[in-house]
């Protein structure tokens, strides 16, 4: 899987460090944002079998660039962070399609107008020692906003996108998903009760896929959800999801947690990881409204689905609340959240290209390039800028393992820019230690 730095965020206030997560476990998958847009339609275009999806529903082709999905076997780490979507039978799209629904015989229902679906295997309360879903729905509802934004350049209009949003307090901060309101010029935030106001976006999160639009209400109109412990979540446990798919707001699914720690590459090309995997359907339109526990407490913010169509197969992926709160406060406050990093494009290690390349590990995550600058660079890692030999090979953090990527980003989650680390590091057959002081995340302004 391979990817590519983008711009770098200016300097503010540094997101609270996450747990540190289990080495291993960790999925990579294609992902693609859950916002739904209406541009002109157009005809649909054959459904390739690995393309990401993204859910916010339908944004037009030009709001959102394409990220085409990419090898599994080979992923890029930007500044000591995954890049890239790792490609597959399935895809993986994001709550915002950058190709038109209504083109593949969508319907565009009005995001006010309301009509509650349920669907999924309802979780049993007795089991969860909950709420049943009726009782959650009518718990949480009011909570969950519809967020269409108008996206385009300051001369001119591309399309809308529709996604959901969490109301957080009564001081009017609402929380969605960052490719929900990107691009986007205009922001229109309607609630529960059919009343639509002007949103504005306080803050962004590209590489936590996350944002905050801010609204100027009474605080009575507002009824703010908890956002639970999201490392409390087992698989197994019942869950529910509140949006807007396809512009049908208020819609209400039931599931279950299909899966934990799962990985992705987030909008900024950084790795988006430790996802909630559930199989409670969320299609284009729900990007950025609540995945619930049996408490009708938020446990995941949804982002994306892995999907070989425009819609759920049962494969759905959540931004943990966890990482959520780590960044909020500077969201709030519109400051740009910080994420330490190497600085390097790298991948992981199998077996098959350790034996094609010569390596002399087969598993680890293998240099291919210190970027420019870079704390990577400073520290003198090497890469040839293509996988081979030569390349250094970064066996261990702080003492602990890396097998992929992924287990080397989960760890960088859990540590602030400015801070030492010490790598474990395989160079011609030898094993040195280098010293490297994170810098913060820098994404190229390819973006691929």
């Amino acid at each position: 899987m391979k990817g590519v730095e983008e711009t770098p965020p200016a300097a503010g206030e540094e997101r609270e460090p996450n747990p540190a997560p289990e080495a291993a476990g960790s999925e990579p998958v294609d992902s693609t944002p859950l916002v739904e847009s209406t541009p002109p339609v157009e005809p649909a275009p054959p459904v390739e079998p690995a393309r990401p999806i993204d859910l916010s529903y339908p944004r037009s082709p030009s709001s959102f660039p394409h990220r085409p999905a990419r090898s599994m076997a080979a992923a890029m780490l930007a500044a000591g962070l995954v890049i890239g979507i790792g490609g597959g039978a399935l895809a993986v799209t994001l709550a915002s399609k950058n190709r038109p629904l209504a083109a593949l015989g969508q319907a565009s229902p009005s995001p006010s107008s309301p009509a509650t679906q349920i669907s999924g295997s309802p979780p049993s309360s007795d089991a969860a020692g909950g709420l049943s879903p009726a009782a959650i729905y009518k718990q949480a509802s009011p909570g969950v906003v519809t967020i269409a934004s108008v996206v385009g350049s300051s001369f001119r209009s591309f399309g809308e996108a529709t996604g959901s949003g969490i109301v957080l307090d009564t001081q009017g901060n609402i929380l969605t998903n960052q490719h929900v309101v990107a691009n986007a010029r205009q922001t229109q935030v309607t609630f529960s009760d059919g009343s639509t106001v002007s949103g504005t976006v306080a803050g962004v999160d590209a590489s936590d896929d996350l944002a905050i639009v801010k609204v100027s209400v009474s605080a009575s109109r507002l009824h703010p959800l908890t956002l639970a412990d999201s490392n409390a979540v087992q698989v197994g446990d019942p869950v529910l999801a509140i949006g807007a798919p396809f512009g049908l707001s208020e819609s209400l699914t039931s599931g279950i947690v299909s899966g934990l720690n799962r990985s992705s590459s987030a909008p900024s090309g950084r790795a988006l990881t430790g996802l909630i995997q559930t199989d409670a359907p969320i299609n284009p339109g729900n990007s950025g409204g609540p995945l619930l526990n049996a408490q009708a407490q938020v446990i995941g913010i949804d982002e994306s689905i892995q999907s070989p169509i425009q819609g759920s197969v049962g494969v759905g992926f959540a931004v943990a609340s966890n990482t959520a709160k780590g960044v909020l406060s500077a969201l709030e406050r519109g400051q740009s959240v910080q994420h330490a990093s190497l600085g390097i494009e790298a991948q992981t290690i199998t077996a098959a290209a350790a034996q094609q390349d010569g390596l002399s590990r087969d598993s680890g995550v293998l240099v291919i390039q210190a970027l420019s600058g870079s704390p990577a660079a400073q520290a003198g890692l090497r890469g040839s800028g293509s996988a081979d030999s030569s390349d250094d090979i970064i066996t261990q953090i702080d003492g602990h393992t890396l097998k992929t990527i992924e287990d080397l980003t989960g760890y960088l989650n859990t540590k602030h820019v400015g801070d030492h680390v010490t790598l474990t590091v395989v160079r011609d057959g030898k094993t040195i230690s280098v010293g490297v002081t994170l810098g913060n995340f820098q994404a190229q302004p390819t973006g691929g």
